[in-house]
């Protein structure tokens, strides 16, 4: 099944809500898949936020405890931030606009979902 077929599959099954939800749903898996290309691997594809989460205890930084959920929250954080001082500026942003950042903001808070429901 290709991607178009994904999401007329979706649309199907999920009639009441928005058709473009479910784009952007199909939209955030592929990002989800290429940035695990480059922090992760296909044996722990969220190791990148329990890395840097035990890292941020080691020095202090974060507070012992959910340290990945911790450090996925934080990097939603960072892109709410980047969003909302582009809204205020009416800028387009030079690397990522306002959608990208609504997307990484949006698959971080997904794994920061996972993250926190396996105690990480």
């Amino acid at each position: 099944m290709n991607i178009e077929e994904l999401k007329t599959e979706l649309k199907k099954i999920f009639p009441n809500g928005d058709k473009q939800f479910y784009d952007i749903l199909i939209e955030l898996a592929d990002l989800h898949n290429k940035k695990n290309t480059d922090y992760a691997s296909r044996q722990e594809p969220l190791r990148n936020f329990t890395t840097v989460g035990q890292s941020l205890e080691g020095y202090n930084i974060l507070t012992f405890g959910y340290s990945a959920t911790k450090t996925a929250l934080t990097y939603a954080y960072k892109q709410w931030d980047a969003a909302l001082k582009l809204l205020g500026r009416a800028e387009k942003g030079n690397v990522e606009g306002v959608s990208q950042r609504l997307n990484d903001i949006a698959v971080y808070v997904i794994i920061a979902r996972i993250l926190y429901e396996r105690g990480l």
